[in-house]
């Protein structure tokens, strides 16, 4: 149930009712010497792909559209970045290309930290725009299942943050060809206040710009030498397993309304 895999008579033939669709995002952007520029990317929709399969045939993964918002990394080479304006922008013209074609389901399922704040802004907005046609619902990954990735990691606070232990494993799982594992080297950064962290599931309690060159030479925030492919496998399953929750969830909920469910 990949939405490029597809004819248009597949889809026309989908059920608009008991179908969610599931839009990964992500970025294209460093991740330290060891990963691969689209790893945030690769694992949104790894994630999502995995959910379509437990949940089949009610899942319709689309595309990723690949690059984010990633100001914060655009001192390290290759990086790629969208105004938040041109990321709220192509998320809506995706979600009303949807919603034209009668689905009314629609999730946006975030893998990068730079996009977290603007697709919970896009779910809001789009919601109000959609009211009476569909629901749409925003979420990024490891926030939705930062209580699961806790119980499973390895490294102290500060440990799991980018191109970190969980990315590392993850896409030693996913795509075990583009990891270079001979270059993995942890680096835990000092923000100098405890209102800044950078950790994925224990982050910060205020909001402001921190550039990624200035946190880390390499452009890796974590301990990415605890990660294993078995490390990466449990926490896989772990996060699919809370996303496909969240999502049986989803296709509960009153699509012609915005109420509880």
């Amino acid at each position: 149930m990949q939405l490029e895999h597809l004819t248009t008579t597949d889809i026309a033939a989908l059920d608009r009712d008991r179908v969610v669709c599931l839009v990964p995002l992500g970025s294209v952007e460093q991740h330290g010497p060891h990963l691969p520029m689209g790893t945030d990317s690769l694992i949104a929709h790894g994630l999502c792909t995995e959910v379509a399969s437990r949940l089949s045939p009610a899942v319709l993964v689309l595309p990723p559209p690949w690059i984010g918002y990633s100001p914060h990394h655009m001192r390290f080479a290759g990086s790629l970045t969208l105004q938040a304006e041109t990321f709220t922008a192509l998320v809506g013209d995706i979600t009303r290309s949807l919603v034209l074609h009668g689905f009314r389901r629609i999730a946006l399922i975030n893998g990068h930290g730079g996009n977290a704040s603007l697709t919970a802004l896009a779910a809001t907005e789009l919601g109000h725009r959609f009211a009476g046609q569909a629901r749409i619902a925003g979420l990024t990954y490891f926030h939705l299942a930062a209580a699961a990735i806790d119980a499973l990691r390895l490294s102290a606070t500060g440990g799991t943050g980018h191109a970190c232990e969980v990315e590392t494993a993850l896409m030693q799982h996913l795509h075990p060809g583009l990891v270079r594992n001979d270059r993995r080297a942890a680096h835990y950064p000092d923000t100098g206040t405890p209102y800044l962290a950078t950790d994925l599931t224990r982050g910060s309690r205020v909001a402001s710009y921190a550039d990624f060159g200035d946190l880390s030479s390499t452009g890796v925030l974590g301990d990415p030498t605890l990660a294993t492919p078995a490390h990466g496998a449990r926490l896989f399953d772990a996060c699919a397993t809370v996303l496909a929750d969240f999502v049986s969830d989803f296709l509960t909920w009153p699509a012609g309304g915005t109420g509880a469910p």
